[in-house]
């Protein structure tokens, strides 16, 4: 796929596979907006970056925060043609998981991938393409021991990426999910 000139947005892009993400959109010559909780890595990727990204700090759930990338990207950019939905989180252990870690993960896992298909699926389709990328987890496909959260929102991410596609696919929008085994990363060492 051309990426030439391309607007992407990327979550959880302070670290990991989405800082990676980010540096590779914009080595292919995208212009990419970059979030992350974590205001000062997020940032820190941009300036790495150059002048083609922009950070924007804060919880990728919260659909206010979504659409306040989409609209700075637009603004700053031109109109979003690629969204990757990578931020992610663990939860807790088991069964003994709490109602709040339940919440968490599914609200940054899953729902903040549905809140940012449904502010941009609909134009995508009008203007006749976009690309929507999940990134998952092999635990979506199989499962995660140690975290029902994680393995749980994980298989609900998947789902919906599957829905997505087959939903929109012929409206010209791509969806990809990706699905890591395990990743030197923060939340893989258990720091989200």
């Amino acid at each position: 796929m051309d990426i030439a000139g391309k607007v992407a947005i990327v979550t959880g892009a302070g670290g990991g596979i989405g800082a990676a993400l980010a540096h590779r959109l914009a080595e292919g010559g995208a212009k990419v907006v970059v979030a992350d909780l974590d205001g000062a890595a997020v940032v820190r990727v941009a300036e790495e970056i150059g002048p083609n990204a922009l950070a924007l700090a804060g919880d990728v759930a919260d659909e206010q925060l979504i659409r306040a990338l989409i609209e700075r990207a637009s603004s700053e950019f031109g109109p979003v043609d690629m969204y990757f939905a990578n931020a992610g989180i663990g939860g807790g252990p088991g069964l003994d998981s709490t109602e709040e870690q339940w919440s968490a993960a599914l609200e940054v896992n899953v729902l903040a991938h549905v809140r940012a298909a449904r502010l941009l699926v609909p134009g995508w389709v009008e203007r006749g393409g976009g690309c929507f990328v999940s990134t998952a987890s092999a635990a979506g496909l199989l499962t995660q021991l140690g975290s029902a959260p994680y393995s749980v929102t994980k298989h609900a991410a998947v789902g919906f990426a599957e829905w997505l596609s087959v939903t929109y696919g012929d409206q010209g929008v791509r969806v990809s999910c990706v699905c890591p085994m395990g990743v030197d990363t923060r939340l893989l060492r258990g720091d989200l």
